[in-house]
């Protein structure tokens, strides 16, 4: 969750608790409004039945007093209090209209009250001389009593409701206030945890926006002067009119102007006039605000006004809205190498020439030298047969030297000419069935030596891509070597198969033949280069040097390994790999510098 969402999330909490507390406060306040006015109305309701039996006390002391001394004044006074009685009664009536019960007590209270008064109105309005004062003052006071208790009666009664009634109802509001303190003592502990979360998710953002800042200044200042110090790369910053704002050690040693020299310049000065005629500078900036980057070779000036190859790479700048701030330039001196690939289009066009001229020499030699073997060839062939009677033995041996080094030197040129070719010729690669193409070569030897018994295995499930033609003349040499310098062993046995492990994946070709001495491996695969004399193996010295044409032009490499006497074992892939390492302990295990020629 993010920092804004946290923050919001913990405040909102708080807010939330906050605004639950007010209500609950607001509640709260109402609650003790209403306890408070139930309270005062529970007290009028207690004083107005006070003032009641006050009114009631007032009647009887009228009333006693009008008895004795039958006095107008005792009879109005015993009248006001009647008056203010049912007053007082009618109030009640009001102020207890929730409470059914009370409305009952009210009514029999009413009720004994009215019977009071009537009995006694009667007594108060007869005549003076119908009865004496003592015998009146003597038969009223045994009832008189009587519902004097029974209206105290009622409102003890009346009273006592009314006072459990307030009882309950502080009770009620005690028990409410409890629980509503505690619920908001709680409220805010909670709010305040939240507020702390928050300030603790405000000091760790703060912490970790001061740590990003720290590291971004460290970041920053370790790049300005990474990009300061680069000495092989101009590297400057552009404002979006390409004007210079940054200028390294790189951009000084290229271009020679310090930076108080640059800054604020445009940097259309680093072209020459001919670009600047065409308007490339602004014609780059254009293309890498468009398209974000522009890359160009070209001439470029320096201060003192020589001439330079610069390769040029121009990025834009954008803000996260999308706004162009600016561009960033880089810069390479090129001169050097551009100095070097000129040399080498020089070069390989003499090379080319060279190899057409060999081409055409090989070709020309080939030709001329045909003719006169043949002859020679011919000539000699002739002597031995139409003159054979009169050349001495000694004269018939050197017509058969002369033969023979005439047919060796077909050879040498069939060689040479196959040599050339397998250099020359294009490659057209296809998945090749090595399986099949070796099993083919195998039959074709014994074809030609039916008397041999060699034990020739070919490995199944053998494939490769290359061109046929070329790969097949691989096989040939590599598989004819192996048959030729087996020729001595009574149980020759050669293998055409395939290795594989964590350093390499690679074909082989082994015998126990001859084998050779691992101190002459440099000699291999070297044209003419032999490591048998011509009577012991025959040959010419050029088979293992198309052999490495041919697998160093499928991109693979080829090496060897052998002792003498002890047979030799033939590497090669078609694919670039690792070159196998040496073997510290024997030095059989090398790379292309290992080998033995064909015949």
């Amino acid at each position: 969750m993010s920092f804004k969402n946290k923050l919001a999330v913990a405040l909102g909490m708080a807010l939330a608790v906050l605004f639950c507390l007010g209500v609950l406060s607001y509640w709260r306040t109402i609650q003790d409004d209403q306890n408070q006015a139930w309270v005062v109305h529970t007290h009028t309701v207690i004083e107005t039945l006070d003032a009641t039996r006050a009114e009631l006390m007032g009647a009887q002391s009228a009333h006693l007093s009008f008895l004795l001394s039958r006095g107008k004044d005792d009879a109005a006074r015993f009248n006001a209090a009647v008056s203010l009685c049912r007053q007082n009664l009618a109030e009640l009536r009001r102020l207890t209209s929730d409470n059914l019960e009370q409305q009952r007590r009210l009514s029999d209270f009413d009720a004994q009250v009215m019977a009071r008064f009537s009995g006694v109105q009667n007594r108060v309005s007869l005549p003076p001389n119908k009865l004496s004062p003592g015998a009146r003052a003597l038969s009223d006071s045994a009832a008189e009593a009587q519902l004097s208790s029974d209206i105290q009666d009622r409102m003890a009664e009346i009273r006592g409701a009314e006072e459990q009634l307030l009882a309950q109802r502080d009770l009620k509001a005690k028990n409410s206030s409890h629980v509503v303190k505690i619920v908001i003592i709680f409220g805010y502990a909670i709010a305040l945890l939240f507020f702390l979360a928050a300030a603790m998710t405000v000091l760790r953002e703060m912490d970790r926006h001061t740590l990003t800042e720290q590291t971004l200044r460290q970041s920053e200042e370790r790049f300005r002067l990474m990009i300061s110090e680069v000495r092989d790369y101009a590297i400057i910053l552009l404002d979006p009119d390409g004007r210079v704002v940054t200028w390294n050690a790189g951009a000084q040693r290229i271009k020679g102007y310090g930076s108080e020299e640059i800054l604020g310049r445009h940097f259309s000065q680093f072209y020459p006039p001919e670009a600047l005629r065409e308007d490339k500078p602004a014609a780059e900036l254009k293309i890498a605000a468009e398209d974000g980057r522009v890359e160009d070779e070209g001439w470029r000036v320096r201060k003192d006004g020589s001439l330079f190859w610069a390769n040029v790479v121009i990025t834009a700048l954008r803000d996260e809205a999308g706004r162009l701030r600016g561009f960033a330039k880089l810069s390479r001196d090129m001169t050097e190498r551009k100095r070097i690939e000129r040399e080498l289009e020089i070069r390989n066009a003499q090379l080319l020439a060279s190899n057409a001229e060999l081409e055409a020499f090989c070709y020309s030699v080939s030709h001329d030298l045909r003719a006169p073997l043949r002859g020679i060839d011919g000539f000699s062939l002739a002597l031995l047969e139409d003159y054979s009677a009169q050349i001495d033995e000694t004269g018939r041996n050197y017509l058969q030297r002369v033969r023979t080094g005439a047919q060796r030197m077909g050879i040498l040129i069939d060689n040479l000419l196959m040599l050339s070719h397998v250099t020359r010729v294009e490659i057209n690669r296809q998945p090749i069935d090595l399986t099949e193409m070796g099993r083919s070569v195998a039959q074709e030897l014994r074809r030609i030596n039916p008397e041999r018994n060699v034990e020739l295995i070919v490995e199944p499930g053998l494939r490769a891509d290359g061109d046929p033609h070329l790969v097949r003349t691989v096989l040939e040499n590599l598989l004819g070597n192996a048959w030729k310098f087996t020729l001595k062993r009574e149980h020759a046995r050669i293998e055409f198969g395939q290795i594989r492990d964590h350093q390499t994946c690679a074909f082989f070709v082994r015998d126990n033949g001859a084998g050779f001495n691992q101190s002459y491996a440099h000699r291999l695969f070297g044209a003419f280069q032999r490591l048998h004399a011509n009577d012991e193996f025959p040959g010419t010295g050029v088979g293992l040097a198309s052999v490495l044409r041919i697998v160093t032009r499928h991109g693979g490499r080829i090496w060897a390994r052998g002792a003498v006497h002890q047979g030799a074992v033939f590497y090669f892939t078609f694919v670039p790999h690792p070159t196998p390492a040496e073997d510290a302990t024997n030095g059989e295990q090398y790379d292309l510098a290992g080998g033995r020629q064909s015949g």
